[in-house]
């Protein structure tokens, strides 16, 4: 006899289980109040009907298996009858899923975006997957909380083929910016909705935001004293600078520094930092020993500095040495110094824009030996490269209260509007001393000219086939720079040329080979010349500096930015030339005052070649957007500013 069918049977409460490795995906028939309960435990309502998995609720499986029983309980205690299940076939439903797992369950419609950082590595955000965050944290990524991303010192390929084995992911699926991202204080990074960005071709990748609820959002940097008054009085400070010859402007910088166990020195570049620092440093540590903290191209040009004010001091070079008073290190040796921190009396930290980023680990050991040392002075005639966040570590680093303010509040304070810029100008205004080069009254000027460059035939159709391949959008940037900065080469030659017998040409560029193309040019021509790139050694660049400065016959110093654009004295160039632009106008800035600083007599004639109708003009306006927002903030006149500069903008025709 065959088994009698059962008719009007409840349906089954749990239709169907998806699992994609991280998360569940539950089908449920509908039960009254089942909502809240899957709430409560982090679970998502998938809603879009476009949505393979319409009507699925999606739930972690941490929270799913923290209590699976009592859940099941609780939904049929909602059903009261009306479905069936039993805790065996609830169970196996899950288990076969798990068994099971399909990767792309909860991919669709997700968009990740991958962006090129001016720092190195990249950054990466978009929809939040758990996948997403396990790529990132194998690949030992930094989440950025004020930015919703993850910072990967990795290459954007890599990355996104980490992401496609994970999650399955297609091609479509990745969106990869067009810019450079500037990494600033903090973990933020800077917002492009006042600055111009750069088109490659196509429109630009939309800004979303980004959920990353479950990861870390904490950066630890060592507490550092706050700031304080000293004992110093004028009239104290007036007869220990009795000895030194100063220029008129200097002693108020060394009393700022006095007077403040910790202060910024944010004086125009040329004016003399190094050595008010190194007077005011001496001063306050009363023959115990000073860190100087550099660039290593700098150290040379320290050590000179310390013994024309000091010709006797005891002076050490990068390992630490317990007998001498003045120890000279670069950024890279920080974290040798974290232990020996309680031996100085004073930490002279040059270039301090350097450790605006608190996810770097120089920023980290800088804190770490800050937090042991009583006395602080920060040098940097750039304070802010693009956003007023980046003075936020640096206050931090200090010890000042505004930089005890979280990020978010100190942006709500302080950021985002010409009102809010001055409100910060005003807190910092005692910490922060600011002179511009109208103080030195012999400076006759700077002038900076943009000069029209337009490709031949064969340059356009080249520099639009590589705008027009499918190669990465920043394999593509890259491209294009260098075409373009080979292209104005012979322009540059020849306005070299033209140059009188007197005058000598600082050259930047960006790319290492275009130095060699100029300096066999150069040297073809007739004209003495000497280069510095990153792979020179460090008496290898100070030989370089000395001849230029000192040979006359030596008239063209060429270099790469990066290099040879901080720090140096080359105040016998009295025209600079920018075959690339830098990506920032600080970086510009310091690059054209090698030349216009303390030491020059003549007017600085800054000359910046840009191709027509290329991504040069839209970089160019990129630094002009990003040096209105400086002046806002660390100029308190801007226009004032500007005519002390004497700086004027001449297009030649």
């Amino acid at each position: 006899m065959s088994r009698p069918r059962l008719m009007n049977r409840p349906p089954s409460l749990l239709k169907r289980v998806v699992f994609d490795g991280y998360d569940f995906g539950l089908q449920l028939q509908y039960v009254e109040g089942a909502n809240r309960l899957l709430l409560e435990r982090d679970g998502y309502f998938i809603r879009r009907a476009e949505h393979p998995l319409y009507r699925y609720w999606r739930l972690s499986k941490n929270k799913l298996f923290e209590e699976p029983d009592l859940l099941y309980q609780q939904l049929m205690e909602l059903a009261d009858g009306r479905f069936t299940e039993s805790w065996q076939s609830f169970n196996r439903k899950l288990e076969q899923a798990q068994a099971s797992p399909d990767r792309q369950a909860f991919t669709w419609g997700m968009v990740f975006r991958i962006a090129p950082l001016a720092q190195g590595g990249v950054l990466l955000s978009g929809d939040y997957h758990p996948g997403m965050v396990a790529v990132a944290r194998r690949m030992r990524g930094t989440f950025l909380g004020p930015s919703r991303s993850w910072r990967i010192d990795a290459s954007p390929e890599l990355v996104r083929s980490n992401l496609i084995l994970e999650l399955g992911l297609a091609e479509e699926q990745f969106e990869i910016l067009d810019t450079l991202q500037e990494l600033l204080s903090d973990g933020s990074v800077a917002s492009a909705e006042a600055i111009t960005r750069i088109n490659l071709g196509g429109a630009p990748a939309e800004r979303q935001a980004v959920s990353l609820e479950d990861s870390s959002t904490d950066l630890y940097l060592a507490a550092v004293p706050s700031i304080e008054r000293t004992k110093y009085t004028e009239a104290e400070i007036e007869q220990a600078l009795a000895s030194h010859s100063l220029l008129p402007h200097q002693p108020a910088g060394i009393r700022h520094l006095l007077q403040r166990t910790s202060a910024l020195l944010a004086d125009d570049m040329g004016l003399g930092k190094t050595r008010q620092a190194i007077i005011a440093a001496a001063i306050r540590a009363e023959g115990h020993p000073i860190l100087v903290v550099t660039l290593s191209s700098l150290l040379i040009n320290w050590q000179r500095e310390i013994q024309a004010v000091y010709p006797e001091a005891r002076i050490g070079q990068q390992t630490f040495d317990a007998s001498v008073q003045w120890m000279v290190i670069n950024y890279e040796r920080l974290a040798d110094y974290v232990l020996q921190a309680e031996h100085f009396r004073v930490m002279v930290i040059d270039e301090a824009h350097r450790l605006k980023e608190p996810t770097a680990q120089c920023t980290r050991h800088g804190f770490d030996i800050a937090a042991k040392v009583p006395n602080r002075y920060l040098l940097t005639g750039t304070p802010v490269l693009n956003r007023e966040t980046e003075l936020h570590t640096l206050l931090r680093l200090s010890g000042h209260p505004v930089g005890q303010l979280p990020l978010k509040e100190f942006c709500e304070q302080f950021a985002g509007s010409p009102e809010f810029r001055k409100n910060l100008r005003d807190a910092i205004g005692d910490w922060m001393l600011r002179r511009r080069k109208d103080v030195l009254p012999g400076l006759k000027g700077k002038q900076r000219q943009t000069v029209p460059v337009v490709l031949g035939e064969e340059q356009r159709k080249e520099y639009d086939a590589i705008r027009a391949c499918d190669q990465q959008p920043f394999a593509r940037l890259g491209a294009m720079r260098r075409l373009l900065e080979r292209a104005k080469v012979p322009v540059v030659m020849e306005l070299l040329a033209e140059l009188d017998v007197a005058d000598k040409a600082i050259l930047f560029c960006e790319y290492k080979e275009t130095v060699g193309v100029l300096k066999q040019l150069c040297e073809s021509a007739g004209m003495g010349c000497v280069t510095l790139v990153g792979s020179d050694s460090v008496t290898k660049r100070q030989k370089a500096i000395d001849r230029f400065q000192q040979d006359d016959e030596t008239r063209v110093f060429i270099g790469t930015t990066s290099a040879a654009g901080t720090g140096n004295n080359l105040t016998a160039a009295n025209y600079v030339f920018f075959l690339g632009l830098p990506w920032t106008p600080a970086l510009q800035d310091q690059a054209e005052d090698r030349a216009y600083r303390n030491g020059q007599r003549r007017l600085v004639v800054v000359k910046i070649p840009l191709v027509e109708h290329s991504i040069d003009q839209q970089l160019w306006q990129l630094l002009l957007d990003k040096r209105r927002l400086s002046q806002e903030l660390i100029e308190p006149d801007p226009v004032a500013a500007a005519k002390a500069m004497q700086t004027t903008l001449v297009k030649v025709l």
